[in-house]
């Protein structure tokens, strides 16, 4: 496991969860430094029975 941290972006919308790798860093301009490059969606599965979530991070071709 990687260590990382989902962002917010949204701002009067709605945006998919994005996971970031490493550490938060706070950043003067924008509150934290991200390199969007290296961001990626998050996708969230339900369990039907017992409504369970599980969300995970998959790069392309994972």
């Amino acid at each position: 496991m990687d260590p990382g941290y989902v962002v917010d972006l949204t701002y009067g919308g709605a945006n998919p969860a994005q996971w970031a790798p490493g550490f938060p860093q706070k950043s003067i301009w924008l509150g934290l430094k991200l390199d969007k490059k290296q961001m990626l969606s998050v996708t969230t599965f339900r369990c039907r029975k017992c409504g369970c979530l599980e969300s995970y991070a998959l790069a392309q071709g994972e």
